[in-house]
């Protein structure tokens, strides 16, 4: 029998998917005795993932290549992913019954397509005699000489170690704070955007497939490409949500607005223009509609005032620009994020203050941070739950 006097009492305040993920690793130690705060079941944060199918991560060997989805914490990842990226990753969830596959597009996915049978299957490794789970809220972090105190809503407990793991809409930001740590300003990331082109809200619904898309910062210019989706009061998509994020920390206004140009056809404007000539008896709507929807070019029509029946032959130099340019370079202007909208958040504890080695926080011994809570975001495809096992990997090196 275990003598208690040998346990490592850890705290982990968040159960989400590095904190949860956190308790299994260190679960499998019977010297680890984990305790988890959580107002909810662990894994909840899971569900939503990757359409309910949960994205677990995306196939990329090249490290270098791998860090670039990460508007925050590039540099600080590389040393992360270096001992533990996704392949090894995909190796741990197989050892857990876990069987992943990988979709054309590299993205990463169990076997079974469903979120709520991975939290079933993880939550299984979590039935041990050393991990408790405290539904309560963590209101306070104290260092008190060699042991940490926890006070929650209703009671205080004493821990050799504490894990921080709350994710970016947590309270650990506070917490982290609390106890010394620098906080990078929080600010939501991933997020659907609104428009001045209001017209195009009528488009609800309809999306664009592998759209490049342009914009400016200052006197840098970014490139992306990937799917656009319009809905009654945004733009969306996984396009969309990438220009959020590299974004995420510009002051963004109607009177400080943010011009994207949308290429939505491979189609040249030579191109379009012979094909033009060549229906020059169709009508504009006939013609402009074998390239995009038809409900598309009719709100361009309709905002430019263009009778959509008269012949292609007939149109006006201007307007016949106006037309093409709708498709090969579409200009419009951001200002603003749809409140509530984000899928992560840009933001949180200073990498500075953080070992990348170990996860361990440079200004309190025994504390750690993983996961989202730390200002680190990613890209959509897998990439922030990446952040969350491997960070949490790392940190269970520590007790295992």
């Amino acid at each position: 029998m275990v003598q208690e006097s040998t346990y490592k009492n850890i705290a982990i305040v968040g159960c989400g998917a590095a904190g949860g993920f956190l308790s299994v690793l260190l679960c499998k130690n019977p010297y680890n005795k984990v305790t988890a705060f959580d107002i909810n079941e662990p894994f909840t944060t899971l569900l939503p993932t990757g359409g309910g199918r949960c994205n677990l991560s995306y196939d990329e060997d090249d490290l270098n290549e791998f860090v670039k989805n990460y508007p925050r914490g590039e540099k600080f990842l590389m040393s992360v992913f270096s001992k533990i990226g996704q392949k090894k990753t995909r190796d741990i969830f197989k050892d857990l019954g876990i069987k992943t596959y990988v979709q054309k597009d590299k993205r990463v996915f169990p076997v079974s397509d469903s979120s709520a049978k991975i939290i079933s299957d993880l939550k299984k490794h979590l039935y041990t005699d050393n991990f408790k789970h405290i539904k309560e809220k963590v209101i306070s972090v104290s260092d008190n000489l060699n042991e940490f105190v926890i006070q929650t809503e209703k009671n205080s407990y004493n821990f050799d170690y504490v894990v921080i793991a709350t994710g970016g809409k947590g309270n650990g930001f506070w917490l982290a704070k609390n106890l010394g740590h620098k906080i990078i300003d929080p600010k939501p990331s991933l997020t659907a955007l609104d428009i001045e082109e209001k017209d195009f809200y009528k488009l609800s619904g309809m999306s664009f497939k592998k759209v490049d898309a342009s914009f400016k910062i200052g006197k840098k210019k970014y490139n992306c490409c990937g799917d656009i989706l319009f809905t009654h009061k945004s733009i969306s998509g996984p396009c969309i949500f990438k220009i959020s994020s590299l974004t995420a920390f510009e002051e963004i206004s109607l009177n400080n607005p943010l011009e994207i140009e949308l290429r939505l056809s491979d189609l040249k404007y030579e191109e379009i223009e012979n094909i033009i000539k060549e229906n020059s008896k169709k009508t504009v709507k006939n013609v402009f509609s074998s390239f995009v929807p038809e409900n598309f070019i009719a709100v361009i029509l309709e905002k430019n005032k263009i009778d959509s029946n008269k012949q292609a032959a007939q149109l006006k130099k201007t307007e016949k620009e106006i037309l093409i340019h709708s498709i090969t370079s579409l200009k419009l202007h951001v200002i603003g994020r749809i409140k509530d909208s984000e899928i992560v958040i840009a933001g949180g504890v200073d990498l500075d203050e953080v070992d990348s080695k170990t996860m361990e926080s440079k200004i309190v011994n025994r504390l750690y941070f993983i996961g989202e809570v730390l200002n680190i975001d990613g890209f959509t495809g897998g990439f922030n739950l990446q952040n969350c096992w491997s960070t949490a990997y790392i940190c269970s090196m520590n007790f295992n």
